[in-house]
């Protein structure tokens, strides 16, 4: 009878829900089709049941076909390396004609290891066959189920209702649960942190030039020298520093997003915890492992990320089917951007990606509190800071001479300190570095206004040896031979930083003066 289907087929999805813990992927009640999954010693099963009456084989055929259609349309949303597929069919009779090689596992295409596997339960040996689908489920089968043909219809189609109820029911629970998952807390700290970075760009630029470095040092960006002289608090104001209205705009486009998805899962209070714990974390990382002169907010909002993917950890699932691929796309983005482009601050970015997962390890989700994983991640997180710190601080002695002291050589240079602009120059040459060329150059403008000309002479011929294109020490060169009276050298220079620089009009006056 058809009730008597019905209900064996709704019976065993409530077991398989309510018993077994199946999560629930789609019921559909009038063609009595339900989807379950549940991950199961590392293997992701889905159950796919169907209460139908097939009289041939090849309407069987049909369905698999239409079961294998559904997967690879939604196979991304299925988690796992191996993903068993379970095709449940209750139905009263067998198909008329042979059927049995269907029942055999069948590999799905595609990257991941898939089976699909048939499970035929008509009413003969239905229990025995339903202890061969539990057995390759790794589950414990109920008590057989009791003989229905004593049983009063109304009694029967009353309690196919009440086991619809409470399948839907479940649904519908574990549906509020992950809402919730994803609406904890209100979005408060990062309006905040919108505002205050804002306001930080817009002083620092009233006040001079955010894309200035001399006024990123003088404003708290991270600045190795001085962190090393003591000045620890620029690992956090470099946190609200920004290099330029395109870097300002493009972190606090990710800070707006990525701010209101963390801060709405974990709360107010854990979210500014993971944010400024992962925001020292990459500042530290990048003091340990890049000398340049460096700010932003990256290193925090990287710390987001990180705190997504903890929350991947704890709901892999339910991260796969809305976020995971395209945050780890977006995460996988960034290393290639970072490894091939030089000015991006991959210590920072790295380093508040690891920041971000320990903080969150160390708060946890709310609601969830596991002590000893908490005080593990605590300890981690100060060994691998202090680690960090001391590794900079060992580098200092190592460190090259970096594009900052060319710039802050120039701006002495602007402001007429040739004599600490000598000073600072000198002692930046001390170090290894690529910019010697330009370090030896300003030394030489400086030497030169300080009437020390055989001094910015001698810096001159080593910047034109290793740079041997820069026109603008050709032309001071030849400036330097034409008062020493040496007009044949000065030519040849002047000749020199004409042809580099034809559009130069005092490189081609000069010329032009030798000559006549």
């Amino acid at each position: 009878m058809f009730i008597e289907e019905e209900f064996y087929f709704w019976k065993l999805t409530h077991d398989l829900v309510v018993n077994q813990g199946f999560d629930i992927l789609h019921v559909n009640e009038m063609t009595s089709e339900v989807w379950l999954e549940k991950q199961i010693n590392r293997k992701n099963h889905i159950v796919r049941l169907y209460r139908s009456q097939f009289d041939w084989s090849n309407h069987i055929k049909k369905d698999i076909a239409r079961i294998n259609q559904h997967i690879q349309k939604n196979k991304h949303m299925f988690v796992g390396k191996e993903i068993n597929v379970h095709a449940v069919y209750v139905s009263e009779y067998s198909p008329v004609d042979e059927w049995d090689g269907l029942v055999r596992p069948l590999k799905v295409k595609g990257k991941k290891d898939m089976y699909l596997t048939v499970h035929y339960l008509d009413r003969s040996e239905r229990e025995l066959k339903r202890g061969k689908l539990y057995e390759a489920l790794q589950l414990s089968p109920l008590p057989q189920q009791p003989d229905l043909i004593n049983i009063d219809i109304h009694e029967l189609e009353a309690e196919v209702e009440h086991l619809k109820q409470e399948i839907l029911f479940q649904r519908d629970k574990s549906r509020k649960e992950q809402e919730k998952l994803f609406d904890y807390g209100k979005p408060f700290m990062t309006r905040v942190l919108l505002v205050i970075n804002i306001a930080v760009f817009l002083y620092i630029e009233m006040n001079g030039q955010s894309t200035s470095v001399m006024n990123l040092i003088e404003f708290g960006a991270k600045y190795n020298p001085a962190i090393i002289e003591g000045e620890w608090w620029r690992i956090v104001t470099s946190m609200f520093i920004h290099i330029g209205v395109l870097h300002l705009f493009m972190n606090m486009l990710a800070l707006y997003y990525l701010g209101m998805a963390v801060e709405k899962i974990f709360g107010t209070i854990r979210f500014t915890f993971i944010y400024f714990l992962a925001g020292i974390f990459g500042g530290v990382t990048s003091f340990a492992l890049n000398p340049q002169v460096a700010a932003g907010a990256s290193g925090a909002i990287f710390g987001l990320f990180g705190a997504l993917l903890f929350f991947g950890v704890k709901h892999k699932r339910i991260f796969f089917r809305t976020m995971g691929r395209n945050l780890l796309f977006i995460i996988g983005l960034n290393v290639v951007l970072g490894l091939s482009v030089p000015q991006i601050d991959n210590g920072a970015h790295m380093g508040g990606l690891a920041g971000g997962f320990i903080a969150s390890a160390i708060v946890n989700l709310p609601k969830n509190r596991q002590p000893l994983w908490q005080i593990i991640a605590v300890a981690g997180y100060a060994a691998a800071l202090i680690t960090l710190g001391l590794y900079g601080f060992l580098q200092a002695d190592n460190q090259q001479h970096t594009a900052v002291d060319v710039e802050m050589s120039n701006s002495m240079l602007e402001e007429n300190r040739f004599n600490e602009s000598i000073t600072y120059t000198t002692q930046a040459l001390e170090k290894d570095g690529d910019y010697t060329s330009y370090l030896l150059f300003n030394r030489a403008v400086a030497y030169y206004e300080t009437a020390e000309i055989d001094k910015a002479q001698a810096d001159l011929e080593q910047v034109v040896e290793l740079e041997p294109d820069m026109a603008e020490a050709h032309y001071n060169l030849a400036l330097i031979y034409r008062n020493k009276g040496d007009n044949e050298k000065a030519i040849v220079h002047a000749k020199k930083a004409k042809d580099l620089r034809p559009s130069n009009e005092d490189f081609e006056d000069l010329y032009n003066q030798l000559n006549e």
